[in-house]
């Protein structure tokens, strides 16, 4: 990896730590995810379904109540109806999506590109996950979309539902 990629990482990293804060360090993380959206929109949207996988975090369920079977590094999803997820997982599968994951942490999305081998990937995450995981599927020459959580934390997070079924089913010919 080249020195810029290394540095962009650190910084990232440093950012991560700062992320529950407000101010300038959030600020660059959500403009870094849009701009990253914007470059990889068109690539994104001309995959397939068949070709697209969607990883979304842990976070996301609502642990009191989920059902979800914990597997390595990810969850199975029993579709209980307890949180977002489940309808997630529906409407991908509906689509035709390779892979619906649910992830315990952004390490391990660059194992599971290599596994699914999509040429797509959308992701539902804060923004810090969210920039370490477009970095990884950009090491992988894979176009990501990430689609950034309402309410951040690392339990019983948020999302726009409708903002996600707009990026499932957003496709050009």
């Amino acid at each position: 990896m080249n020195r810029s990629g290394t540095d962009v990482e650190l910084l990232f990293e440093r950012l991560r730590e700062n992320e529950r804060q407000e101010g300038e360090a959030a600020e660059l993380l959500t403009a870094a995810v849009f701009r990253k959206n914007r470059e990889n929109a068109l690539e994104f949207l001309r995959t397939p379904y068949r070709q697209r996988a969607v990883f979304v975090p842990q976070c996301l369920r609502r642990t009191a109540v989920c059902q979800a079977r914990e597997h390595g590094n990810e969850y199975i999803c029993r579709k209980c109806g307890a949180c977002k997820i489940a309808e997630i997982a529906r409407r991908a599968e509906e689509l035709g999506y390779i892979s619906v994951r649910i992830l315990k942490g952004g390490s391990a999305l660059a194992r599971f590109v290599g596994e699914t081998r999509p040429k797509a990937v959308l992701g539902v995450s804060c923004c810090v996950e969210g920039v370490m995981g477009i970095l990884a599927c950009a090491r992988a020459g894979v176009p990501a979309f990430c689609v950034p959580l309402l309410k951040t934390g690392c339990a019983d997070t948020d999302v726009d539902l409708a903002d996600v079924k707009g990026a499932l089913e957003a496709v050009l010919p």
